[in-house]
Order: C-alpha cells, then structure tokens, then sequence
C-alpha cells in the first residue's frame, strides 16, 4: 500500500502528460472519393492532406464505403469530388465539395469540419477570383464578388453534432463501473477463499479447468444480468441511442464480465490477500479511462500509447460498445475488438489455471507437500 500511495500519483502524472502531450489533435485518416479525376481536384486534395490535422487513409469509389471504413476504425473524415467539378468551378457555377465527417467522436470531429473548411473556403475563394477576372471583372471588385464553392457537411453517428460526449462519456463511466466490480468480486471472494491454502480448491474437482470454470461460471451468472441492465438504464432513462444489434451488445458484454472475472480469479489465486487484491484491481483499472477516447481521441496519442490503449482490458470493450450504440455497428465492424477480447480470454483463462495449480501444488500452509 505504501509503494502504491508513493508511486500512484507520479505514474498517473506521467501518464496524463504522456497522453496530451501532442496538445493538438492529428493523423485524421481522410477517405477520397475522387468522382472527376481532374487536375484542379487533384490539386485540391493535395492541398487537403498536406494541412496538419489530416493524412491519407485511402481512396475509394463512392461515399457509400465511408461508412464501413468509418466503423472499422480506419477513417475519421470523406471528401467527394464529384463529376465535373473542374468545369463548374471554371465555369463560376458554384461547384460542390461533400464532406462526411465521422461524429462519434465529437473532439475529432470538430477538428476535421474545422480544418476542412478553412481550406476549401481560402482554396474556393481564390478559384472564384481568377474565374471573376478572366471574365472580365476587376480584381478589387472581384475579391468582394468572390464567394466560396459551396461545402456540404453531413455528419455521421451524431446528426445532432451535440450529443456524442453525453452518448460516450456516460456508457464509458459504466463500463469502467462494470469492469472493477468484475475484478474486485472475483479477486475479493476468491483471496478469502484461498487465502489458507488449496482445501477448497481439492474438495471442488482435481480437473483445475473445471475448478475455474465453475467459479467462474458462478460470478458471471449473477455479474452479467446486473450489468446489461446497468448498461441500458442510459438508453431507457435518458433515451440514448443504441443502433446496433441489442444481442451483439449482450453479447460483448458477457464477453467482457467473463474475461474480468477470470483476471479476477486469477488475481485472487496469486495475491491470496483480500487487500493486495484490491491493490493490483485499483492499478489495472486506473490508466483504462486515461487511455479510452473519453477526452481525447486514441488514434492521436504519442508513439505506442495508441497501441497499449487497445491492449488495456477494458478498451476494447469501451471501443466495441462506442460502435454498436453510436454507429450501429455489426459483428464484421468490430474484427479488432473482437481480436483482443479473444487474446484477453486466452491470457486471463491461462492465468488463472496458473494460480489454481501453483496453489494446489503449495498445499495448505503448514503442511508437506503431496
């Protein structure tokens, strides 16, 4: 407890810094739908992916596929050029520029609207001119007549553009919730129940996987019902949004009270002290919210931090949950998450077979070895 109370606030410092230390938002993955492949929509997009917010993420053949891209995690923000933009322009005929912006995360979003507009606006008035003057008009008069090609937003997952932070930021808090009072059931009850040594765990089967099953099963049955219930009482009560799939999101969620609850037993068979336990709880839990997307956007955070953001226990199911209830995600959407939730499966189910047979293998205490 004291190297936690000394240590705790210095690594939580570190990392708060860590992870705002770019101080502005970057590498928005921009999607191009390039409908008029000509020389002044190519020049345009050049001018849009060297402005700092974005970078490419890929070009594809029509909106449409901005939406999957955007669920998938691989774009934040479409530009569609379509036909005969170049001629338009020239034309003075006022040509339109689309821009999708992904809403679920409304930081990001607003980085991206802002950015886009700031180029589209200073690039179009300038297009507006040179067509004003060849036409004969003044250039004084010409930069007063000069009005921007037109910029038609549609945001995405959030039509209001208002609501996402309530949206995220409440089913996150529930999430953090779920996940510690997974972990401290499990690890609480289990460290006194195999704080004297391995009784229980012989009197219950030899088979240690059926051991860990049956406990675990044990916690899950009365875990999982009071969290999908926790995890609706937003959508009943405050009316938010779930477009996705109610089973897929039962699904995750019992996914993910399974794999806390067998990291909790395996905590408990390792520390076999109820307060130790809470300890390695409280440390695993304290960086999830940090690190998820709350305040700031992961795929902006510095080096590999983006990279253990998603290899924490809790984000994946945070990121999964953000997809089905905002974007109405399905299960080919969330590939990734599904991924980790198989890895984090594997890692807690395999420590907690450990714990149960180095337990066994010590006996009780006091007494020889078999």
């Amino acid at each position: 407890m004291a190297v936690l109370l000394l240590t705790g606030p210095l690594a939580f410092a570190l990392l708060v810094g860590a992870v705002y230390s770019p101080k502005k938002v970057t590498s928005l993955a921009v999607t191009i739908v390039d409908q008029d492949s000509s020389a002044l929509s190519r020049d345009l997009i050049r001018s849009l992916l060297a402005t700092e917010p974005f970078v490419l993420g890929q070009y594809a053949e029509s909106p449409e596929q901005f939406r999957r891209l955007s669920a998938e995690g691989r774009s934040h923000i479409c530009f569609v050029f379509p036909r005969n933009f170049e001629r338009d322009v020239k034309a003075g005929r006022g040509a339109k520029v689309a821009v999708l912006v992904d809403a679920s995360n409304l930081l990001a979003a607003n980085i991206a609207v802002t950015a886009a507009s700031t180029v589209l606006a200073s690039y179009s008035i300038g297009a507006e001119i040179q067509s004003l003057q060849r036409r004969g008009m003044p250039p004084a008069h010409a930069v007063r007549s000069a009005t921007p090609v037109l910029q038609q937003t549609r945001s995405l997952f959030n039509p209001a553009f208002n609501s996402n932070y309530a949206n995220f930021i409440v089913l996150g808090l529930i999430a953090v919730s779920i996940q510690l009072v997974s972990l401290l059931a499990a690890s609480q009850s289990g460290a006194r129940e195999f704080g004297g040594g391995s009784a229980e765990l012989q009197e219950l089967s030899r088979n240690l996987f059926i051991t860990v099953a049956a406990k675990s099963a044990a916690y899950i049955a009365i875990l999982w019902p009071v969290c999908w219930l926790a995890m609706h009482v937003p959508k009943w009560w405050l009316g938010f949004p779930v477009k996705g799939s109610e089973w897929l999101l039962a699904a995750v969620i019992l996914w993910f009270v399974t794999n806390m609850v067998m990291l909790g037993i395996a905590i408990s068979t390792f520390s076999k002290d109820a307060l130790l336990a809470s300890e390695v709880c409280a440390v695993i839990t304290m960086p999830n919210f940090l690190a998820s997307g709350f305040t700031w956007p992961v795929f902006a955070m510095p080096g590999g931090f983006a990279a253990i953001a998603y290899l924490l226990p809790m984000n994946p199911f945070v990121f999964a949950v953000r997809k089905i209830t905002l974007m109405g995600a399905g299960v080919y959407d969330l590939t990734r998450e599904l991924l980790l939730f198989a890895v984090w499966s594997a890692a807690a189910g395999m420590l907690a077979l450990a714990g149960a047979y180095l337990l066994r293998r010590d006996g009780e205490p006091g007494k020889a070895h078999p």
